[in-house]
């Protein structure tokens, strides 16, 4: 026979089938005695009716046979409480049992397991029920956007099919028997609305599962359609779906009745209807899928083809990218390489395709948290020497050219300290050049005026001292003096600075040197002591 009860010591020894029964009666509330038999194929109509007639007689099962206009109805029966006290282990119920449920309620559970019977027996043979959920489970809770206010949705049903592939079809099932006012309507499909506008099901579920509203006549299922329609726009993803199937449940897997919003063209069946509403989601789980494969493409071709690479390094390196991790040099050389639209030589190519492999992430250009391997530094390295060769050249031609002045000499250093000029730097090379030859030739004159007009200030200075100093001190000392009093030195340059009697600015003297003629700066010293007389 099977286990028995716990309950009460009066319990009867019940069956495994008697406890499957009662663990059905649970799950759904209330089913016919057609839809038991609907569920247990495997065992004989006749066992059935034996078994809930004795689970009647003791208490556990509740029994009723509603009047129906036209032949007689199947039993309907609901678990007492003695009866859900056995199947979930509690203990014995106190002060009763729970009235007979009115027949309305009666109704509309049976017709909500009748649901369940259809799609346990018509859907197709690769097609399954995979979760059923009454409204006690299938309550959401969620927030209206606008108001912040607390809200739910109660479906009578959740349900959720898996299709031929395993992809799951989802919706909220309302059932609705002809009963339900205009004004309840309006609250469901308001309800509905502001789940759907607040994108509540995203808590939940992968997509917007959806409404499936079965009722009576078409024309109640496209008033409800239409009042959803209006409420939450044509563009929402929550599919709304009704048919008129609800004194034919059983045909509600299979007949083409459902409507899809509140168009008048086609109606489909309930997996087509469960497909086109997640069909959304399909297509953006395709868009999603085609992006991460261009996505893949293009970290590999930025991993493997410099030219790539090239393209996307171009502004970033001009905002400082890679200097904490690849250094300034190499990151100074390989921005001297990008510039223009020049193809990429064998050294840049190398260059890159090291950088290429050092990066983790190669779409946000973010590199790997170590130092290059011995390579990697190799290739950065050799493009380096590569743009030092080739700007020193360039500076030897220019001073060839012109001359080399202070601004020569300042980028000479910065190449021989190993560090690489700025394009700016190196695009004006040629004017700094011709600057510096511009202004020695203003120094040369200004040093011719100064050396004649140094002679006489000496003989000058001479002629103050009596015979026996002046032979002493002698004529040199009296230039040497001289060149103290007036000539200054520029750090910046490292150039002799001489006087300008034509300057328009500066101290009142005009026989003491003030700005260097070369970079402009007032900010001079005093020659040191090797320096004065060799002018």
């Amino acid at each position: 026979m099977g286990r028995a009860s716990s309950a009460t010591d009066r319990t009867p020894p019940l069956s495994d089938l008697d406890l499957r029964i009662l663990d059905l009666l649970s799950s759904h509330r209330v089913l016919t005695q057609n839809q038991l038999a609907a569920i247990n194929p495997q065992t004989p109509a006749r066992t059935l009716r034996y078994r809930c007639t004795r689970l009647a007689e003791n208490g556990l099962a509740g029994r009723s046979r509603p009047y129906r206009e036209r032949g007689s109805a199947p039993f309907h029966l609901w678990p007492t409480r003695k009866g859900e006290a056995v199947v979930n282990g509690g203990p014995p119920p106190r002060g009763g049992d729970r009235s007979e449920p009115n027949p309305l309620f009666l109704s509309h559970a049976a017709g909500l397991s009748e649901i369940y019977v259809a799609l346990e027996r018509t859907l197709p043979s690769q097609v399954r029920l995979t979760r059923f959920e009454r409204e006690g489970e299938a309550r959401e809770e969620f927030t209206v956007l606008a108001s912040r206010e607390k809200r739910a949705i109660a479906p009578d049903l959740f349900i959720e099919i898996s299709d031929q592939d395993g992809n799951p079809l989802s919706a909220f099932v309302e059932l609705d028997l002809g009963s339900m006012s205009h004004r309840r309507l309006a609250q469901k499909a308001a309800g509905y609305a502001d789940y759907a506008r607040a994108k509540a099901w995203q808590q939940r579920h992968p997509f917007c599962p959806a409404l499936l509203f079965v009722t009576t006549t078409e024309s109640r299922a496209r008033s409800f359609l239409a009042a959803v329609c209006k409420q939450v726009g044509r563009d929402s993803l929550l599919l709304t779906c009704g048919c008129d199937l609800a004194r034919e449940l059983e045909r509600c897997a299979v007949e083409e009745r459902w409507l899809l919003d509140d168009e008048d063209e086609g109606m489909t069946d309930l997996l087509g209807a469960l497909v086109e509403s997640r069909r959304p989601f399909d297509q953006w789980k395709e868009r999603q899928a085609a992006k991460r494969r261009e996505e893949e493409e293009e970290r590999e071709r930025l991993r493997s083809d410099p030219e790539a690479l090239a393209a996307r390094l171009r502004d970033e390196l001009r905002r400082g990218w890679g200097k904490d991790r690849l250094g300034r040099k190499a990151t100074d050389a390989l921005l001297l390489s990008l510039q223009g639209d020049d193809r990429l030589n064998d050294i840049e190519r190398r260059a890159l395709k090291a950088v290429g492999g050092m990066l983790t992430e190669p779409l946000a250009l973010r590199l790997v948290d170590r130092e290059p391997t011995s390579s990697e530094r190799e290739a950065l390295a050799v493009l380096v020497a590569r743009h030092l060769a080739s700007q020193f050249k360039r500076l030897e031609e220019e001073a060839e050219r012109l001359g080399e002045g202070p601004k020569l000499r300042r980028r000479r250093r910065w190449l021989e300290g190993g560090d690489l000029l700025g394009t700016k730097s190196l695009d004006g090379l040629d004017r700094d050049a011709e600057q510096d030859r511009e202004n020695a030739a203003a120094q040369a004159r200004l040093r011719e005026n100064y050396l004649r007009w140094r002679e006489t200030e000496a003989t000058r200075l001479g002629k103050r001292h009596g015979f026996i100093a002046r032979h002493r001190i002698g004529h040199d000392g009296f230039l040497a003096e001289v060149d103290r009093n007036s000539l200054r030195l520029c750090s910046g340059c490292e150039e002799i600075v001489y006087p300008d009697p034509n300057r328009e600015h500066g101290p009142a003297r005009r026989d003491v040197a003030a700005y260097c003629h070369f970079c402009g700066s007032g900010v001079l010293s005093e020659l040191p002591a090797a320096g004065v007389g060799s002018t």
